[in-house]
């Protein structure tokens, strides 16, 4: 009897179960997520650690001094409390409202104490916070500090400060709740624009574990001054999600600020291509990475400073003037066994894409990276491994005869190629962290440009050539400036597409004009 209703009962519940949630999950699957998640609203604060910090803080509930103390802050309120405080200060003291469901203006979210260094009462224009303790407030949305005595003379009602054209107001929000089991979240479902001329909202993406860490820093810095649901860890949420904000404010055209590396911004450009964004956003950059070349020749440096002020870096943003960047798509189709051509792949291309040494050297610098046995990350560090895969490449020589094993075509026309050990293909007038391959050579060749829909190619002699070209030493080797290009590999070597790298078996190569991206130069630099 018992054998009989496992058989005929138990059994077909249980697969009919599995079959109904393995169905549910699968169309939740290709449906995907249709709003975006901001935050877990039973959090009321989100806290951080104090260790990093080195100026004296008190506690907003106690009141005691938190230097020394392992004691928390709020990045997107600037509240600070001392750890058993954290419970009282989550029932108290309200964080940044993210979202209003009211068409009334907002008023002030006053902070007492713990102003930001140097700041002003925006009334008498006196010094703020020189005495001891909780004293004067600050608003945590338009940053203004004031006195107490001055608050009064205040207008009640926040305008957001100068970086309100920036800035999504909590009116704008409209949001639904997700309730489970545990716990409850906010979804975006639309975004209603301001009555603001000229308003450009600013979405900021980084990843917490990227560039040492740094990435997480850049995010808390950025809730203190916008909306903290503008700001979007790619730790958590795809590149899709992020940019699935630009496509819900609808006509307005935003600004993306991506804090990362070569790799990261491809990535993120890559996304916007695909989600074909009307209009798409322009990309600002903060550099996090080793090489950081596309940032360099947009004027937003060479490497981040994380002591810089991020409202230097919004100012930057609001004087910045767009740009067209090439985009290029890129087909590798590999030779079968028999010489027939398999399933091919295609790729875009922003900054430069590499064959030989210099794809070698980059291959064995991800592989040691992405290693379980690479504990210590730094930019000097990072450099340092990178000069000594350069010079074993020196005296391995894993890429010579190049020249041998590959055909190049320009144009159509076949090109003669001396003994070299790496082909670069350059959109943009920076290579390997800063150097001006192209524009450092004088012939009869045109000057290069990122928005030309042209591409530059010259020739690599050896590892050794490559560490002359960093310090100015020696000039690579031009081949030619093309609109297409096609080359033929005939042996596997090591290739690289904007830092990404991976070895790469006998195939077709072809390089063609795709469209163009929407980016932002630094003025102020």
């Amino acid at each position: 009897m018992l054998e009989e209703e496992l058989s005929t009962i138990v059994l077909p519940t249980l697969s009919t179960m599995l079959f109904f949630i393995f169905t549910l999950y699968f169309f939740r699957y290709l449906i995907g997520e249709p709003h975006i998640h901001i935050r877990d609203v039973t959090k009321q604060h989100n806290w951080k650690s104090l260790r990093k910090e080195t100026k004296a803080y008190y506690c907003s509930i106690c009141e005691n001094l938190l230097l020394n103390v392992d004691g928390l802050m709020c990045d997107c309120c600037g509240v600070y409390v001392d750890p058993s405080c954290v419970k009282i200060a989550d029932k108290q003291l309200k964080c940044k409202v993210i979202r209003l469901n009211t068409n009334e203006p907002m008023k002030h979210h006053w902070v007492k104490g713990n102003l930001p260094l140097s700041t002003t009462c925006d009334v008498c224009n006196e010094e703020c916070d020189m005495e001891p303790g909780l004293t004067d407030s600050w608003c945590c949305w338009c940053q203004r500090s004031v006195h107490e005595d001055c608050k009064p003379k205040l207008p009640e009602i926040c305008d957001f400060g100068k970086f309100k054209l920036l800035i999504i107001p909590p009116s704008s929000l409209e949001v639904v709740n997700q309730r489970n089991a545990v716990r409850r979240r906010l979804q975006l479902r639309t975004v209603i624009p301001p009555e603001w001329p000229n308003w450009r909202p600013l979405i900021v993406v980084a990843n917490k574990k990227s560039g040492n860490k740094d990435g997480g820093e850049i995010l808390s810095l950025f809730r203190r001054l916008l909306n903290p649901a503008q700001v979007v860890d790619l730790s958590e949420r795809d590149p899709v999600v992020a940019l699935e904000w630009c496509r819900l404010i609808g006509k307005v055209k935003c600004i993306v600020l991506v804090a990362g590396g070569d790799g990261t911004i491809a990535w993120l450009l890559n996304a916007i291509h695909k989600l074909q964004l009307e209009p798409d956003p322009s990309v600002a950059i903060i550099p996090l990475g080793t090489g950081n070349d596309l940032s360099r020749v947009l004027g937003w440096g060479k490497e981040h400073d994380l002591y810089r002020d991020p409202a230097h870096i919004l100012q930057e943003i609001q004087a910045a003037r767009e740009v067209q960047l090439d985009r290029w798509t890129v087909t590798v189709k590999p030779y079968g066994g028999l010489g027939l051509r398999g399933s091919h792949q295609q790729f875009h291309m922003y900054n430069y894409l590499g064959i030989g040494v210099d794809a070698q050297v980059t291959l064995q610098f991800h592989r040691t990276r992405e290693s379980r046995f690479y504990f210590y990350s730094s930019r000097l560090f990072n450099k340092l491994l990178y000069l000594c895969f350069g010079t074993q490449q020196v005296v391995e020589r894993e890429c010579k005869d190049l020249e041998k094993h590959i055909e190049l075509y320009l144009d159509d026309v076949k090109m003669e190629l001396p003994a070299i050990e790496g082909i670069v293909v350059s959109n943009i007038p920076s290579w390997g962290a800063g150097v001006n391959l192209w524009n450092s050579v004088r012939d009869e060749h045109g000057k290069q440009s990122f928005n030309d829909e042209k591409l530059e190619v010259v020739g690599l002699y050896s590892s050794f050539h490559m560490a002359q070209l960093q310090v100015g030493l020696s000039q690579p080797y031009r081949i030619g400036q093309a609109k297409s290009i096609k080359m033929k590999l005939l042996k596997s070597y090591a290739m690289q597409i904007d830092g990404e790298p991976w070895y790469q078996h006998p195939c077709e190569v072809n390089i063609t004009y795709c469209n163009k991206a929407s980016m932002l130069v630094n003025t102020l630099a």
